[in-house]
């Protein structure tokens, strides 16, 4: 029978294995720094009323909700307006969501109510319709108050 290794010398075999855990070391050093810097720049807590509404309305612009909601005040009343904007945001076609994901912010208005609430108002680059809201801030960082922009119509 003849060997199986081709003419491979028995150091020319360590050097590939040498070479195969080296490489994979690095890839899987690569993947644990891209992923962590991917996730900390994208999450970070709203030290400031500008930075809560603005953490919120990048992220809506952008579509990416999961995000969003990180700055989002807890209550079964945003959440049913915050699921009703998200569902708008995916009825529009590529085109108008990339339109809206390249739109800028446009700050009007800070205001300041009380030391946990302001009122924010701006306006994206793309329709320039004037829009307010409130931030609050808790324990978690600043957070929007949807029930002010979207106040429930009474029956």
């Amino acid at each position: 029978m003849q060997d199986a290794n081709y003419g491979l010398t028995l150091v020319m075999f360590k050097n590939i294995k040498a070479s195969i855990y080296l490489s994979t070391i690095l890839s899987s050093t690569l993947l644990c720094l891209f992923s962590a810097c991917g996730t900390g720049a994208n999450e970070s807590k709203a030290d400031s009323a500008l930075d809560g509404g603005r953490y919120y309305i990048e992220n809506c612009m952008k579509g990416d909700f999961k995000i969003a909601k990180k700055y989002l005040l807890a209550s079964p009343q945003n959440q049913a307006i915050f699921d009703t904007l998200s569902a708008h945001y995916f009825l529009l076609d590529k085109e108008g969501r990339q339109q809206l994901r390249l739109a800028s912010i446009q700050i009007n208005e800070i205001r300041s109510i009380d030391s946990t609430h302001s009122s924010f108002d701006y306006q994206n680059s793309l329709d320039k319709i004037s829009q307010k809201m409130m931030v609050v801030a808790t324990p978690e960082g600043w957070k929007v108050d949807l029930q002010y922009s979207y106040p429930q119509k009474t029956k």
